[in-house]
Formats: C-alpha cells, sequence, structure tokens
C-alpha cells in the first residue's frame, strides 16, 4: 500500500511464495524470518531472538518458551507479596514509563507476566511475604514436601525436553534430513531409548523388576540401530557403505556418542532439580530473614529494627532471587530445551520503507 500510494498507483506488486523461488529450494537464498505474535508473546519474542532466530521452515517456539518461562519462574519464585511487587514495577516500566521503548518496555512486560505467574504459585505454595500462615495452600508447601516437589520438576524437565526432540523430528522433517530426524543426538532412535530409560527408571524405583522386552525393544535394539547408522544411510541413499576413518574407528565413535546420548539425556533431566531446588532457597531466605528479628526484636528499639529488616530483607529477596531465577529459567530454555532442535542461522526480516519508521503496534 506504501508503494501504490508513493507511487500515485502506477507499480506492479508481484507477490510470489517463497517455495517457489529456485534459490530457496536449492537452499542458496534464506528467507527472512518475522517473529509476528500477539501483544502478550513479545517479550518472549526478544528471549528466543537473543538465542538466535529459526529457519523459516523450522518452528517458531515463542509460544512454547511462554508457557514453560512463566511455569518455571512461578515454581521458583511463588510467593503472593513478591509477585505483587513484580507485577507493579513490570506495569510501572512496561505501559507507564514515558520515555521508555523497545526493549525496556518488554522487560517490564515480561516483569508483569512473571508476577502473574509468582502470585498464581504464591496461593498454591500459600506463601505471602514468607508467611505460610496467612493463607491456606493449595497445591503444597515446598519446605514440607520436598522429594515430591523434586519429582514434579523432574516430570517437568522430561515433558520438557520431549517437546525438545518432537521438535527437531519435525524440523528434520521439514528438511527432509533423514539422517537428522532418525539418528541424530535428538533423533527418534536416540528418543526411544531416553524414553525407555527413563520407564526403566521408573520401574526399577518402585521395586518392581524391570521388563525383558522394554530393555531389548527400548533399549538394546535402538543402540544397535546407532551402530548400524551408517550402513543404514547408505541402504537409504542407495550409494556403498564408507569407513572413512575405519570400521574400529567407527565403532569407537559410536560407543562414546552413546555414552554422550545417555550422560547427556540424564544431565538435562537431572538439570531440571533446579527448579525445585532455588524454589528452596526462595523460602530459605525467608527463614532467614526472620531468624534476624528475632534475633533483634527483644531489643531496645528493637520494633524499628525488626521492621527495617524486613523491608531491607524482602528488597534483596525480590532484587537478587528475582534475577538469578529469571537467569535460571533462561538457562533451562536455552540449554536443555533449544539445545535439542534450535540451529538458529535465521535471517531477521527488514521491511521496506517510506519515511521515519515508525513504533510497532501494541
Amino acid at each position: 500500500s506504501e508503494i501504490m500510494r508513493a507511487a500515485h498507483g502506477r507499480a506492479i506488486v508481484e507477490i510470489v511464495s517463497p517455495e517457489e523461488i529456485a534459490g530457496v529450494k536449492s537452499g542458496k537464498v534464506k528467507v527472512p524470518v518475522l517473529l509476528k505474535h500477539p501483544g502478550f508473546f513479545r517479550p518472549f519474542e526478544m528471549l528466543v531472538s537473543s538465542y538466535g532466530l529459526p529457519e523459516y521452515t523450522f518452528i517458531d517456539p515463542t509460544i512454547f518458551v511462554a508457557v514453560s518461562f512463566l511455569v518455571m519462574f512461578g515454581m521458583m519464585f511463588g510467593d503472593v507479596g513478591h509477585g505483587a511487587i513484580l507485577m507493579a514495577i513490570g506495569w510501572l516500566l512496561g505501559w507507564r514509563g514515558g520515555g521508555i521503548r523497545g526493549a525496556g518496555k518488554q522487560i517490564g512486560r515480561l516483569a508483569f507476566y512473571c508476577g502473574i505467574s509468582s502470585v498464581i504459585f504464591g496461593f498454591l505454595f500459600g506463601s505471602i511475604f514468607g508467611l505460610e500462615q496467612l493463607i491456606p495452600h493449595v497445591w503444597m508447601k515446598p519446605m514440607h514436601d520436598v522429594l515430591y516437589f523434586f519429582k514434579i520438576a523432574v516430570y517437568f524437565g522430561i515433558v520438557k525436553i520431549s517437546i525438545g526432540i518432537i521438535f527437531n523430528i519435525i524440523n528434520a522433517v521439514r528438511a527432509k534430513d533423514v539422517k537428522t530426524g532418525l539418528l541424530d543426538q535428538a533423533g527418534l532412535v536416540s528418543a526411544i531409548i531416553y524414553w525407555g530409560g527413563i520407564g526403566a527408571v521408573s520401574i526399577f524405583l518402585s521395586n518392581k523388576p524391570i521388563p525383558l522386552k522394554l530393555i531389548v525393544y527400548l533399549i538394546g535394539i535402538p543402540v544397535l540401530l546407532l551402530f548400524l547408522r551408517e550402513p543404514i544411510m547408505a541402504l537409504i541413499q542407495h550409494r556403498r557403505v564408507v569407513f572413512e576413518k575405519g570400521v574400529m574407528s567407527y565403532i569407537m565413535e559410536t560407543v562414546i556418542e552413546v555414552i554422550e546420548i545417555v550422560t547427556g539425556y540424564l544431565a538435562n533431566t537431572v538439570s531440571f532439580i533446579r527448579v525445585a531446588a532455588f524454589s528452596l532457597a526462595h523460602v530459605g531466605l525467608f527463614i532467614a530473614v526472620f531468624s534476624l528479628v528475632d534475633m533483634v526484636k527483644g531489643k531496645s528499639a528493637g520494633f524499628i529494627y525488626s521492621a527495617l529488616i524486613l523491608i531491607l530483607g524482602n528488597a534483596v529477596i525480590i532484587a537478587l532471587e528475582g534475577l538469578v531465577v529469571t537467569i535460571q529459567a533462561i538457562r533451562l530454555e536455552y540449554y536443555e530445551f533449544f539445545g535439542k532442535f534450535f540451529l538458529g542461522g535465521g535471517q531477521a526480516y527488514k521491511p521496506i520503507g517510506i519515511g521515519e519508521e515508525t513504533e510497532p503496534q501494541e
């Protein structure tokens, strides 16, 4: 419309879909990528683009990042009072900050959404400014259900990692990359080993014998397929089997790769325990603050000192713990989730404009 306006209607605009361009088909031309979602998801677009842009045909994980990031933040920072303060700060920065634009505004809105999540989990945990006697808990109290909380964190991690694997397989199908979809470290065969291992561990922890069929079909055969990767790919691609560095080197490399897959997935899954651990640390900081209050409240001017400790203690917890929790949530998104499927390499879309650039509509 801008071109037609500037040219007074004397222009012909031809619209061609990217799939029809020869350079795109051959992979020589990259289609520019524009992350475009409703206003709620804009702050999470910022998190995704900070890591990289997905290729044009690959999955945009913004919506999934928004949901999982808020869940993890809320679990680690669950407190009604602190969440309300975070909402107020985020609202001021994101909607009322007169001179704040662009990334600063989106950071404020991200803080607002994180505050909402904290308030929700605060009610679930029954915590308001660290006081757990004022409101009843809807779900659980982290300090009283530590092992249960760790299990929830691990289950959440399993789901998150599994979604990353599924995304990798879908991306491989779209790119017509059989090797990545089947035999990559986040391919279908590795996924079967991961899910089979989860099933075996779950059965073992329930004091039941692990079925032999599970070990054979979900672990043994997939591992064997990884060792036969080169012959399988040669069969699919209708070519001769080639071991460039020799058969023994190929076998040793595959053994190391299988060990990396097992240890990598184990580390990725266990890493989500930090979601529960930082929630307990959040409660632990409150205990430290209340202990200091108990130490000074019986002394002269104890009321004033107690009030100062409570105010400063809560301020420090909000600033320090809020920053740490944000970093940990981003880390889990980038390493444990994006690491399974996100290759990046996308080229940012920069539209042609006539005249001054305008702020994107909210």
